[in-house]
């Protein structure tokens, strides 16, 4: 029976170290802003630490024989948690796409903290439920150590916390492509938090209980998980929901800002054509008037520069870039007048049949970025020039986007979730690329990147019907 309730503690921890392992990656990916993404063969991989503990304790059984002493035991427990901790950085090592040394380190350190956590919390409860006396801890840490239904108790306890932090972040934030990089001030506080939780309620029971009463230091535990419910309970929710909610102000603001400025260019442009249109209308009876007239003269020339004139108001009337798409007329004008203003040349080739289908604001979070991307590549170049393309395949949209550079870009980092930038403001730059991506694939739609020495090239694919 013994036996049988150790396997069973055994194999749930190890569940509960792989789940941390793969909620480190979440939390990476949706809260810290790194460049990682849970795959297929990321989840298989982290499969490793069960294949490393059933292999351990098949050595250990070779080696020691079935009955271990409690020294033995300890001493390979240890071996086997610091195999564990090792295995963990190559996964993270390996599970990055930049910075792989600096983002394996942070991870492992964040995987031993988690663990801890969950370990600490976990056993302290139990502790804590069952009395909190020298007879208990001697009976659960000493006599009975990973053996017995409290140790079987302390196995699915800390799996279903790691397994319902994981659940939460899973479905809450990266399954909805929710990114919310959270500020170093918030998380300094929140590792503090994390070994205060973890040393305070070690302590009670650290001092002997010559100096200290059980009693009193069972009223002191009580005091101290009463605290820690209440600080588990609210301030770490109000610590991540205060730095999300700043990271989503300032996005929604941007979008906002991006909009109303479209929206109000369109207006004036609206209603600058709309008078110039209608003027040109009240006069077109009395400029054909006076062209019948030069021909009945015979001022044929005269007649011919005159009509040339007024061609040249009727091109002057009509918009200089059409995609086929009214919303991304405008968009590309504005960027148009920008990139003259700058000297870059620009080129437009392609037309929308119909136009995207794209709402306003997705409109602007899309391409409005992408393009002043492009312009602030190209304007470092000694000679700067955009396209804009636009191709249709019986499916998708294909919008092109190519931009002079001065060299080769890391196209891993710059579609990244990290909204990474090379300014050194990175509190408010380097989202434009992440808030493309997320518009894209939230429409279903495809964004692929290519880089040469000379030259960046944004491709967008949208999907034609999307009903």
């Amino acid at each position: 029976m013994e036996l049988i309730t150790a396997v069973a503690a055994s194999l749930l921890n190890n569940f509960m170290f792989i789940t941390a392992l793969l909620l480190v990656v979440l939390v990476a990916a949706c809260f810290l802003g790194r460049y990682v993404v849970l795959t297929k063969k990321l989840v298989l991989s982290s499969l490793g630490i069960f294949v490393l503990t059933v292999i351990g304790s098949v050595a250990a059984n070779l080696l020691f024989g079935p009955e271990l002493d409690d020294d033995t035991y300890v001493l390979f427990t240890s071996i086997l948690t610091l195999v564990v901790y090792i295995y963990a950085f190559f996964f993270y090592f390996f599970a990055y796409k930049e910075k792989r040394l600096l983002r394996a380190l942070e991870s492992t350190v964040c995987f031993y903290l988690l663990t801890l956590y969950i370990s600490t919390f976990c056993q302290m409860a139990i502790v804590y439920f069952v009395g909190g006396t020298d007879k208990e801890l001697d009976r659960i840490f000493y006599e009975d150590l990973g053996t017995g239904p409290i140790w079987i108790a302390l196995s699915v306890m800390s799996f279903l916390v790691a397994l319902v932090l994981f659940v939460i972040v899973y479905f809450g934030f990266y399954r909805k492509k929710k990114y919310m990089r959270i500020g170093i001030p918030y998380r300094i506080l929140f590792v503090v938090w994390i070994v205060l939780f973890e040393v305070l309620p070690l302590l009670p029971a650290s001092i002997p209980s010559e100096e200290f009463t059980v009693d009193y230091r069972y009223n002191v535990m009580s005091i101290l998980f009463g605290i820690g419910v209440i600080v588990l309970g609210l301030a770490a929710p109000v610590i991540v929901i205060i730095s999300a909610a700043e990271r989503s102000l300032k996005e929604k603001n941007k979008s906002q800002e991006d909009y109303l400025a479209a929206q109000l260019e369109y207006i004036g442009q609206y209603k600058k054509k709309q008078v110039e249109t209608n003027r040109f209308r009240h006069d077109i009876k009395n400029n054909l008037a006076l062209t019948r007239m030069m021909l009945d003269e015979g001022h044929v020339e005269e007649a011919r520069e005159h009509v040339k004139d007024m061609l040249g108001n009727v091109s002057s009337l009509s918009p200089k870039y059409v995609t086929g798409d009214e919303m991304l007329d405008l968009i590309i004008s504005m960027k148009a007048d920008k990139m003259e203003e700058a000297g870059i040349r620009f080129t437009l080739d392609g037309v929308a049949d119909g136009g995207l289908n794209i709402k306003p604001m997705d409109m602007c979070s899309i391409f409005a970025n992408a393009l002043d991307n492009a312009i602030e590549a190209a304007s470092s170049c000694p000679e700067p020039f955009v396209s804009f393309s636009i191709k249709r395949t019986d499916k998708f949209f294909v919008i092109k986007i190519t931009n002079s550079t001065k060299g080769k870009v890391d196209i891993g980092k710059l579609l990244s979730s990290s909204g990474y930038t090379s300014k050194s403001d990175k509190n408010h730059h380097g989202f434009g690329l992440m808030n493309v991506r997320c518009a894209v694939e939230d429409l279903s739609g495809i964004l692929k990147a290519e880089s040469t020495d000379k030259t960046f090239t944004l491709s967008v694919m949208m999907p034609r019907d999307r009903s």
